[in-house]
């Protein structure tokens, strides 16, 4: 599956195509997804791909179909966010567990992992069924509605603009969480990464040389921040618990381990955030669309030489030939 929009083609062509493969992709997964967590995960992966791509398309949507297929797709993620969060909170533990566990802790780590795997499957149990249902129905809609995506002339620069916004959006939401340090913030950060991510990849014929270590970079610090929130989520969940906990001592130490665990993720994501959003907004915009002009410039020419490639056989095979696609392949 490629999540690439083609940027030689009309935005009528290359948005739907890629929207409809994704949402196709997660419905495909939704029908076979009963008690199936993989399959859940990798169906929210789809939505906020297709999210990502009509965030950039919105603000060239002339009748706002965009921005309802948008809110569809939020509600269906929403509807699968309870199973999400038990199944986050069993993997949050296990990574405390492999990086503070010792003779002494090796008690209360397992009851930590009995306690959050009997709730996780009482949520999968209560939620799955119901719950998937009414996603597949809310993906089914966003689906139809993007048949109706209408783009007029819009080029390829105005997708750029509204990347360079969600960039914007992204520095200034890093510079609130580092300065806050409030899970809250710092997940809001990470949504905001997670459409530049993206986004960037949409746009990857646009500069195909930086896109792909900025997203790898992207992603990386994704991956940390994700587990700063996850940490939140368990640390939430242990707190509103604390009388399946055999002491207070139990509950203190493992929020001391989460505690000390976020602080090594923020410097981490500090690192990181600073490289991916070290440039001010106005110049990587202009950066960018100096990418776009140069790529564009150079398939143009491509398109020119191929065009003047003849046949080489003697009489000319006619047009279309192997001969001429061999000569077009090297150009």
């Amino acid at each position: 599956m490629n999540y690439r929009l083609n940027l030689f083609e009309p935005l009528s062509q290359s948005v739907p195509a890629v929207g409809c493969e994704q949402l196709d992709a997660a419905l495909e997964r939704l029908m076979t997804a009963d008690h199936d967590e993989t399959a859940v995960h990798a169906a929210r992966r789809h939505f906020k791909r297709t999210r990502a791509l009509l965030d950039l398309v919105k603000p060239v949507d002339r009748g706002g179909a965009a921005r309802a297929s948008q809110k569809l797709l939020s509600g269906a993620g929403k509807l699968l966010s309870a199973s999400r969060d038990a199944q986050v909170a069993v993997g949050a533990a296990e990574t405390l567990r492999v990086e503070f566990a010792d003779a002494s802790h090796e008690r209360l780590f397992s009851d930590l992992a009995s306690w959050l795997q009997a709730r996780h499957e009482q949520v999968q149990e209560r939620a799955a069924s119901e719950n998937i249902g009414s996603a597949i129905g809310e993906v089914a809609k966003a689906k139809a509605i993007l048949s109706r995506l209408d783009f007029g002339d819009a080029p390829v620069k105005d997708l750029l603009g509204s990347a360079a916004q969600t960039y914007k959006r992204g520095r200034r939401e890093m510079k609130k969480a580092l300065a806050s340090e409030h899970a809250e913030d710092m997940h809001e950060w990470r949504k905001q990464v997670q459409r530049h991510w993206r986004q960037t990849l949409l746009l990857q014929s646009a500069w195909p040389r930086e896109a792909k270590a900025r997203t790898k970079l992207a992603k990386k610090l994704s991956d940390a921040l994700g587990l700063h929130h996850d940490l939140a989520v368990l640390c939430a969940m242990i707190e509103q618990n604390r009388a399946v906990f055999r002491s207070p001592s139990d509950v203190n130490t493992i929020c001391r381990f989460i505690y000390e665990k976020q602080a090594a993720l923020l410097v981490d994501a500090k690192e990181r955030g600073e490289c991916l959003y070290g440039e001010k907004p106005k110049a990587f915009h202009a950066r960018l669309n100096a990418h776009w002009k140069s790529v564009s410039r150079t398939d143009d020419k491509g398109r020119g030489r191929r065009k003047k490639q003849k046949c080489t056989k003697k009489p000319p095979c006619g047009p279309g030939c192997k001969c001429e696609k061999k000569l077009a392949a090297r150009a």
